[in-house]
């Protein structure tokens, strides 16, 4: 089945869109929330086994941060949720049954993240540093079981390994989809992608505060993990080169080639602006203007990332070495949108993510300009 034959209706188009741009919009965010979650955990404990006031009052800066991104990308995750109930519910049931374990494991870490970073902040002060950074180390690796369980899914949908063993008419291991030569490669890509993001992000908002060793902490971290990515990067695109065809040949020399050399260049932009940067604050003491925007670049790199990732299986929901499964495999047949009307929904949609946008923005510089103009 080559790609020409698919015919994809508009509504299909629509799910297919909207899913995109909710995923895009949430990854952006989660990359800062978990890798910002990370640091944060770490200088509160480091804060307490040093008597470093100082440090403390970096970690609960960056826990102020933490929490605003966690509001934002919780918000699209449950778009993301109605979104594929609505239009996708074959992809639920496959996904239910076939990832079980996974999405498990994904589910827990949501329930212990959330009120873990409840108790993270109202006993801040009121219990044992030793017991407060205990909670914070809960917060923040429960958020890594999340892509752990759902990254899953991306993973088999680039190469169904677990769900190739069920439409097969076998039924996979509880474990098998952790099996996927595809999936490890895809988690360490992701995992640096969020410590690193949330390194820059952290080094960008700290610039407000013209503080050279909190810009230098955020420095550390976006540069180490950016390295980290250096291996991680290529060995999951030898992967996908190795498992999943269509994919690699729409990224490599199909229409996402110009997006894929963007992110190459903006990669090895970010990396040699951070290492100035990082002499600069390492060695004069000072801060240099343009790190401010090291946060902004790094998290347009994960959104061009997610994006290639995930946009070339169009007009396929899974690829299947040089083909793969159409969307309408997996979508609700109830729906019947006509074309006029998606131009006006999506329209809106890019109107509202504006919006949304900007009142990020609001949230996260602003908040932390009238917080430092008050005291």
């Amino acid at each position: 089945m080559s790609s020409g034959e698919v015919v994809v209706t508009p509504a299909q188009l629509l799910g297919f869109t909207v899913l995109g741009l909710a995923v895009l919009i949430h990854i952006i965010f989660v990359s800062i929330t978990l890798g910002v979650g990370l640091i944060t955990a770490v200088y509160r404990w480091l804060a307490y086994k040093r008597s470093d006031g100082e440090l403390e009052l970096f970690a609960r800066k960056a826990f102020r941060l933490m929490i605003v991104t966690e509001l934002f990308s919780g918000v699209w995750g449950t778009i993301i949720t109605v979104v594929l109930v609505g239009f996708f519910p074959g992809l639920v049931a496959l996904a239910t049954n076939v990832l079980f374990t996974p999405i498990t494991i994904a589910i827990v870490s949501i329930m212990i993240r959330i009120p873990s970073i409840a108790i993270f902040w109202y006993t801040w002060g009121k219990i044992s540093e030793r017991a407060h950074s205990t909670i914070g180390f809960i917060m923040a690796l429960s958020g890594f079981g999340v892509p752990l369980g759902f990254r899953t899914l991306f993973s088999e949908l680039s190469y169904p390994h677990t769900i190739s063993v069920f439409l097969a008419g076998n039924t996979p291991p509880l474990w098998y989809a952790y099996t996927s030569p595809l999936y490890w490669s895809l988690y360490a890509h992701t995992v640096f992608a969020v410590i690193s993001t949330g390194g820059f992000v952290i080094a960008s908002i700290m610039v407000l505060e013209n503080n050279v060793r909190w810009v230098e902490i955020g420095l550390k971290y976006g540069i180490l993990f950016l390295l980290a990515q250096l291996i991680a990067g290529p060995l999951y695109y030898l992967t996908i080169y190795s498992r999943s065809t269509y994919i690699f040949n729409n990224i490599t020399f199909g229409p996402y080639a110009p997006l894929f050399a963007l992110k190459l260049i903006l990669v090895l932009l970010l990396l040699i602006l951070s290492l100035y940067s990082w002499f600069s604050v390492r060695r004069r003491k000072t801060i240099i203007g343009y790190t401010k925007y090291l946060g902004p670049i790094a998290l347009l790199i994960v959104f061009l990332g997610e994006f290639i990732n995930n946009a070339p299986r169009y007009p396929y929901i899974a690829v299947l070495g040089e083909s793969g499964v159409p969307i309408s495999a997996f979508f609700n047949f109830y729906m019947d949108i006509p074309a006029s009307l998606v131009y006006v929904i999506l329209g809106f949609l890019i109107f509202s993510i504006i919006v949304f946008t900007f009142a990020a923005y609001l949230a996260l510089i602003r908040g932390f300009i009238v917080e430092k103009i008050e005291s």
